[in-house]
């Protein structure tokens, strides 16, 4: 009897007794099977802490402005397991997800893989078979042992380093950045979007060796704050009068700068134009990064969940608020869950003082922090109004109700807290 889509999404989670197993032998058998004489299109990996996913769209948009056929995989999905799979713009459609089920069940015979490599081998497939010019490839984690390096990148971007899942990764900034930055190849593009990048990783990069292309040294931007416009540039090519990606303040830039390198980097094989690189960063979106769900009142949906993420997001509420554009005048409200392995005192700390009064749920999940536990971490930090809920969506829905039209909501903390309230509210 055929599986439906669920069905299959429930079977994959079962293939592997853990639910992280950061090897490449099982993965990397199967692949082989599949495609012993590599892959039929060009590849960028991506990994970093932060801004993987935004930089993965501002890439795929460019080049789907160019003409170009563009695979993009990404994880976590926020509702719908097609998301991670997104062809040309569009995620993958249920039957052509359940074909590609089909072939690489086919080709594991009986060899255990995780969830996350299971997803890895169906995006190259579906990939292939969609016969695209280019694919996106996200890390899920880290990057030297994470399925996707299993392919040799084309070029590789890694775009921030700060300390996150050190259960896999290591504790400390250096042994992460070498774990981040092994993504790439011998002789090949490497992009760092970092202004001052761990030692770790430049000296990776200098034994390969790879290209190295570094935020900063190799390339820039400059941006005024409260612009409409943004200037990038390199020695040899600067682009004025640049559109805002994702139509934020400054908070995307040094991910924009870092895909427009990559293009630059790939321009012998991916030609792009002026006019593909601006209307590629214009019509690039994507869910869940300082995603403005609504105006008047204000309802701002943000995935961020560790101290540089919220950070940023917090940057992103100051920009708003001193934008002349902008009339916020009233309170700033949020609804909040975390996982418990996050650096969730650190995280809440960096916009503990935007915010009046808490809306915290527990998330349901084996990872998933309770509500009382981030009560008690906000109670701690600052003296806020702290209510607690056992469903996010009872959070939010009563977050909303103490809106007026001056108000803004933030719902942030967690992909898992981001996607139960796009399914809401949808």
């Amino acid at each position: 009897m055929a599986r439906s889509l669920a069905q299959w999404v429930d079977y994959i989670q079962t293939l592997h007794h853990r639910e992280i197993e950061l090897s490449l032998e099982r993965v990397r058998e199967v692949f082989l099977r599949m495609y012993p004489n590599g892959l039929p299109y060009k590849v960028i990996s991506l990994s970093g802490t932060n801004g993987k996913g935004s930089t993965a769209e501002l890439l795929a948009s460019i080049y789907r402005q160019a003409g170009y056929k563009v695979g993009k995989f990404t994880s976590p999905h926020l509702v719908h397991f097609n998301e991670r799979f997104n062809l040309n713009g569009d995620a993958v459609d249920d039957q052509g997800l359940l074909n590609a089920f089909d072939r690489v069940e086919t080709s594991r015979e009986d060899t255990p893989i995780t969830f996350f490599e299971y997803g890895t081998l169906l995006a190259v497939d579906l990939f292939a078979n969609y016969q695209v010019d280019v694919a996106i490839m996200e890390i899920g984690l880290g990057g030297r042992l994470d399925s996707v390096n299993i392919l040799d990148a084309d070029l590789a971007i890694v775009t921030s380093i700060s300390i996150d899942h050190t259960r896999w990764l290591g504790d400390t900034i250096e042994e992460i950045g070498f774990e981040k930055v092994a993504i790439a190849r011998k002789d090949r593009p490497l992009v760092l979007g970092l202004t001052k990048p761990p030692a770790s990783m430049l000296d990776y990069a200098s034994d390969l060796p790879a290209q190295l292309s570094q935020l900063g040294r190799h390339f820039d931007y400059s941006y005024d704050n409260g612009g409409d416009t943004w200037r990038w540039s390199t020695s040899e090519t600067t682009l004025d009068d640049l559109p805002l990606p994702f139509r934020q303040q400054g908070v995307q830039l040094s991910n924009c700068s870092s895909a427009l390198e990559a293009v630059r980097l790939m321009s012998n094989d991916l030609p792009v134009d002026r006019a593909s690189i601006c209307k590629g960063i214009s019509n690039a979106t994507i869910l869940g990064r300082c995603q403005v769900l609504s105006r008047k009142p204000d309802i701002i949906l943000d995935v961020s969940h560790n101290q540089a993420s919220v950070a940023r997001l917090s940057q992103f509420l100051y920009s708003l608020s001193n934008n002349e554009s902008t009339t916020f005048g009233g309170r700033t409200i949020a609804v909040c869950g975390m996982l418990r392995d996050k650096e969730i005192v650190a995280s809440i700390d960096q916009i503990a003082d935007q915010i009046d009064d808490w809306h915290v749920a527990t998330i349901h999940h084996d990872r998933g922090s309770l509500a009382v536990e981030i009560s008690s971490v906000i109670s701690s930090i600052c003296a806020s109004t702290v209510v607690e809920y056992d469903r996010v969506e009872d959070a939010y829905d009563a977050a909303v109700d103490t809106l007026t039209a001056d108000d803004r909501l933030v719902v942030f903390g967690s992909f898992h807290i981001v996607g139960d309230i796009l399914e809401h509210v949808n």
